[in-house]
């Protein structure tokens, strides 16, 4: 063999090395997987409802990863990495700041607990470092000119407004109209803000409020609150309280009798968790109106595989089925899917452009029963919202909006007294 020859056979095994060495490098990038951050209450008061959610992220990190996982960044994984903030603000900052720093996350999801999310995400917005919220409401949490904060779900403006459109409805239908309410609710950010709503509302639409009352921490008996309540009088009662304290006030409301001519309405909280459900006797919540935020019977309607999917896994890992928080923290991954394919990077400000330019009418992300996720200028999705449903006959059925009621679906307005059930 010539010199030159095998200078030639030289070169030439110099670039196949140099190409197969090329290989490995773009395999293991298409295999480094991306890590999404998820502060949850896993532990504490709300950990019933943390713990949902973690099942529907970890559904939807489970269902993209088996379908291939993010087709832009070629097939990369996504990876939940979660921390629990116990529904405590000082313990989900820290968790925030162990997943940005230490865990070098492209993305934080959460937190639920609006009075955790709010300084959480300041923390998040500092750092630069996309945050999809997730479940908390505080009005604020979006109005503060932030760039990297992103809610998907209601604001609790939303909230206060579809429960009394739901109560203008049935007004409408029956000729029968609430006059008078009553408010009680959390003292934290969640419950202070929906009550600051409905009153702004029902001034509005000329519903006296005739109590107003926040709930003490840590209550273990509301009988005093109860006969505040009866003393008021008033023809419906407005309530945001967390599970324990819904299970609590739901079984002494019941064990008390207290009739209320147009019921109970409770946005969301521990009414639309199963975990309260299963912890009460089905009496004890008959007639209940619950602002849910997300469909309760869609599963009836919606064939979707994957839905089917996550309801089948989300079984397996709490012993029942698809909640307002499952759905959710399923929506909040898909959304970050999305934005990942079109950034074609885990790069937290391209990360963030792609957040801004979301426009979703398709697909799992629209799972909680929103036609469309497009964000505006301050990170809000102005497509959100949620149903209201009424317990009939042991079941919850949408009856808000029209659009949305089954037909065989038949809303009780008023509700009967205790002696009539």
């Amino acid at each position: 063999m010539s010199l030159e020859s095998k200078r030639h056979g030289v070169l030439r095994g110099i670039v196949a090395a140099g190409a197969f060495s090329l290989g490995l490098c773009a395999s293991a990038a298409a295999q480094t997987p991306v890590k999404i951050g998820c502060v949850l209450p896993l532990s504490g008061g709300s950990a019933a409802v943390g713990n949902q959610t973690r099942a529907g992220v970890v559904a939807a990190v489970e269902q993209i990863n088996a379908a291939g996982g993010v087709q832009a960044m070629g097939g990369a994984k996504l990876e939940a990495v979660f921390g629990d903030s116990q529904s405590k603000a000082d313990v989900g900052v820290s968790e925030t700041e162990r997943l940005i720093q230490r865990e070098k996350v492209a993305v934080m999801c959460g937190a639920f607990n609006s009075a955790v999310t709010f300084p959480a995400t300041e923390l998040a917005e500092r750092s630069k470092t996309p945050w999809v919220v997730v479940g908390a409401v505080k009005d604020e949490i979006t109005e503060r000119n932030y760039k990297y904060v992103f809610r998907i779900n209601n604001k609790a403006t939303y909230d206060a407004r579809e429960q009394l459109d739901a109560m203008d409805l049935l007004a409408k239908e029956t000729g029968k109209k609430v006059k008078r309410a009553a408010l009680f609710y959390e003292g934290g950010d969640w419950g202070r803000s929906h009550a600051a709503n409905i009153r702004k509302l029902a001034t509005e639409r000329g519903i006296e409020i005739v109590l107003d009352e926040p709930a003490p921490p840590n209550q273990v008996d509301f009988t005093s609150q109860l006969l505040k309540i009866r003393s008021a009088k008033p023809d419906a009662l407005i309530l945001a309280l967390y599970t324990p304290d819904q299970l609590l006030f739901t079984r002494q409301l019941a064990e008390q009798r207290l009739d209320l001519p147009f019921g109970v309405h409770s946005a969301g909280g521990g009414t639309e968790d199963p975990s309260f459900y299963a912890a009460v006797q089905a009496p004890m919540v008959a007639y209940y109106f619950v602002q849910e935020d997300w469909q309760v019977d869609a599963l009836e309607t919606n064939k979707d595989p994957l839905l089917a999917d996550a309801d089948k896994r989300t079984r397996a890992a709490l012993g029942y089925g698809m909640s307002a928080y499952v759905s959710q923290g399923l929506s909040s991954v898909y959304v970050i899917k999305d934005a990942l394919e079109r950034a074609k990077s885990a790069d937290r400000d391209k990360l963030r452009d792609a957040l801004a330019a979301t426009d979703i009418t398709s697909g799992p992300a629209l799972f909680p029963g929103y036609q469309r996720i497009k964000f505006d200028a301050a990170g809000q999705n102005t497509f959100a919202h949620g149903v209201i449903s009424e317990n009939i006959g042991g079941k919850r059925r949408t009856v808000w909006p029209s659009e949305n009621r089954a037909a065989d679906t038949k809303p009780v307005w008023p509700v009967p007294a205790w002696a009539q059930r």
